[in-house]
Order: structure tokens, then sequence, then C-alpha cells
């Protein structure tokens, strides 16, 4: 089967871009050919992971004949007024100049801005199969918003197949949006790629020196990019236990908690690093990074990273004493974020939040100071800084957690399907 995909792909950072990716090959391993038609490159900094053409590169070739990506070109910027990219318009212009050399036999948008708009309209126009997969913030945050609703319930109730996630409050918004309960597929998630098995390596050094002319391109003023490439540079020198993080920042992501619980421990002459993958637009960043600034004692101990390519990210959590994902007061109660997952694949240490900790499908299997470390409030920053100072200073608690979190490791993945459910549907119909 011909399959004509719509959706988010690396260079753009965030879990959907990465599923949507390895799906893709999935489709392609499983013996169907795919056309995916993304406008990834159009990624502004700040969402852009850093230096990962090579990978993409490397996966087509494998796949030569078979996976076709087809990116968007640039539109000039106030090419009309009031100005915003094309991309809906792009997105469906490249896939009829594809479909002349080759008519899809199925449709596939993934996330419904603008990937699945576009495929719910090629299917119309193409008279083709439709199949939609919504993610958090599609579902959980645009689809309240008054004008877009209308047109969302529309392409959800007349896809073929609509790929929900696990939950029941993302079933109801589905079937409320006009969804047929046949064409509602409650999909397993597929468990981790390959990449988390291969005993890969970090060199600082270089994606430091990488960083410093990719952060150039972030709009940052003259000053601060100094700031930023003087205390990666002196973070370098650092060799005392590393407590990492990766992904979005801001207040319900515990950046700024973990951020003053590090100082905490900086004040008390605990030794410890902080090395992050911070993904943020430029304006969070640099007012993430000046809170960072501010706490004198973390420079010289610290490392902040633009976002990598998704085959890089288990070697990062691997170069860390403890993984901290502090997730809290987040208001798309059915995201389902995968960092718990990939760092219990690891084998490194994990801290989390209660939310956090509450609200993975594997919940009742976590046992705190056995396989996790548990932080009820991750705002409460004396609380975090005495589990952070038990996670870098006592080594046989890590080994411990180290050991029953791959145990667990073990058992979510070999009950996760081993593609992309995708592939199960597509068959199913």
């Amino acid at each position: 089967m011909h399959i004509l995909m719509f959706g988010k792909m690396p260079p753009i950072q965030g879990g959907v871009s990465k599923a949507t990716w390895v799906a893709a090959t999935d489709l392609v391993t499983a013996g169907h050919t795919v056309t995916f038609i993304s406008n990834a490159n159009s990624m502004g900094y700040g969402f852009r992971q850093m230096a990962s053409a090579s990978g993409i590169e490397a996966t087509i070739a494998r796949f030569a004949g078979k996976l076709e990506i087809r990116q968007v070109e640039a539109v000039p910027g106030l090419s009309y007024i009031p100005w915003a990219p094309p991309y809906l318009s792009q997105l469906l212009g490249n896939a009829l100049a594809a479909a002349k050399s080759r008519t899809p036999d199925l449709v596939i948008g993934w996330y419904l801005e603008p990937y699945g708009v576009a495929a719910s309209i090629f299917g119309r126009l193409a008279d083709t199969q439709v199949i939609l997969r919504h993610a958090g913030s599609d579902l959980g945050r645009l689809k309240k918003v008054a004008d877009l609703t209308p047109l969302y319930d529309h392409c959800l109730a007349t896809a073929s197949r609509v790929v929900a996630s696990n939950n029941q409050e993302a079933m109801q918004i589905l079937l409320d949006a006009g969804v047929r309960r046949e064409s509602l597929v409650q999909a397993r998630g597929r468990r981790l790629d390959d990449s988390f098995c291969e005993p890969t390596r970090l060199d600082f050094e270089v994606l430091v020196e990488e960083a410093e002319a990719f952060f150039s391109n972030y709009g940052f003023q003259r000053d601060f990019l100094k700031m930023l490439t003087d205390w990666n540079r002196e973070g370098l020198r650092c060799s005392d236990p590393i407590v990492g993080s990766y992904g979005k920042i801001g207040t319900a992501k515990g950046t700024y908690g973990l951020i003053d619980a590090l100082d905490l421990l900086a004040d008390r002459n605990v030794p410890v690093a902080y090395r992050a993958l911070w993904s943020a637009a430029p304006d969070r960043f640099a007012q993430a990074f000046n809170h960072l600034a501010s706490k004198k004692r973390l420079r010289g101990r610290t490392i902040i990273l633009p976002p990598l390519p998704p085959w890089k990210v288990p070697a990062f959590i691997r170069s860390c004493s403890v993984i901290t994902f502090l997730e809290n007061n987040f208001p798309i109660t059915f995201h389902g974020p995968q960092v718990p997952r990939e760092v219990l694949a690891c084998g490194t240490s994990l801290i989390l939040s209660g939310e956090i900790c509450s609200k993975v499908f594997f919940a009742a299997e976590l046992a705190d100071r056995t396989n996790v470390l548990r932080v009820g409030d991750p705002n409460n920053v004396a609380e975090l800084a005495s589990v952070l100072e038990l996670a870098i200073t006592d080594r046989e608690m890590r080994a411990s957690l180290s050991h029953h979190g791959k145990t667990l490791s073990r058992t979510i993945e070999s009950t996760a399907l081993p593609h992309d459910p995708l592939i199960d549907v597509i068959r199913s119909m």
C-alpha cells in the first residue's frame, strides 16, 4: 500500500515528532511505501533540534525508493498581510504535486493542526481513506478554541479511523466530536526504539562548541549569548555528579524549582552539576537562563544545550547521574509524556513529581526509593533539594534505583507493541 503521511518529524523537537517519524519507518518496514510531507525544516529556533540531518539522511538511504520526504519550501515573510506562514496550503499543494506521480491508497494525519486538517481535506480531494491521530495539546488545548472546534470536529467525524490515546477523557472528547465508535481505535503504545539499547556516548566538548553556533540563530542579545557561552564552557570542567533534565521548560515543567533546589545544594557545598537540553522559544529560554545565571554558585557547574535529535537523547540520559521530570499542574490531564519510560530504559536514576507518578500508565508499579524517587510538590524547594541530595550522594541508592528501574522497564517494554499501532489499524481496514 502507498501511504501519504502529513506530520511532524525531526528537526522539530518533541515526542510527537519522534513518534511520527518512527511510525513512518515502521510502515516501510512492514512493506508499505510512504510519502512523508512536513514543514519540519521551517521550524524556528528554540524547538529545533541541533544537528539532526545526518540521522534522517541515513534512514532515507536505508529505505531508498520506499520512503520519500517532501518538505514545504520557505515563503518569504510578509509575502501577504496579515502575515502567517501558509502551511496548510503548502502541505496540500505539496501533496497534490506528489499524487500526480503516484496516487496514495491511504492518507494519515498525525496532530490536528495543520496535519490532520490537511489529511482530511486531501482525502476528500483524492477520494481516499483517512486516518487521523491526535496528541495532547491539539485535543486538550487547540480544540477548545471556538473557531477551531467545528473544523476539527468535522475532520475527526469524517475520518475512516481515529487513533486515540489510551485515556477515557480523550476518548470521550472524540466521541463528543462525532467520531463513530466503530471508527475509534484505542491503541496500545509502541515499545521504545532500539536507540535506547545502544551504548552510545556524547562528547560534551563538541556539543558545547556546536551549541555556540546554534544559539547564535536564536536572536539573543550579544551580551546574553556571551554569558550563555561562557557558562557552558566553564561547565565542562565540572566532574561532580550530574543532575539532568530535557524537554520543554517552564513553571509547569518544574524548571525554576529545580534551579532553586540546585542552588540550595551548591550553597551547602554538595558536589553537584546540572546539564540540560532546553526546548523553548528564545524569550522563554532567556527568561529561564537569566534566573539560572542569578544563582552564581551554579556557574562552573552548568551546561545548557538546545534540543538534540531523538537518537542522541539516550546517550544524554546515560551521561547523567540522575534525571528529573517534574511536570506539575499541567493543564492537559491526558498528556502522556514518554520521558519516564526513556529514563528507566537507560538505567539512570529518575526523580518524578507526584503528578507524573500518578499519571503514567504504570503508576501502580512505581515504588518510591525502589525504582524511582518521588517529589510530591516540586515547587517545594526544600523537599526537592532533599531528594536531589539523596540521589547524588548515595551511590548505593542510585545503583539500586538503576537495577530496579531497568527491571520495570523490561516489563513495560515487553508488553508494548513491537511496531507502531498504525500498522495494525491499517491491517484491520
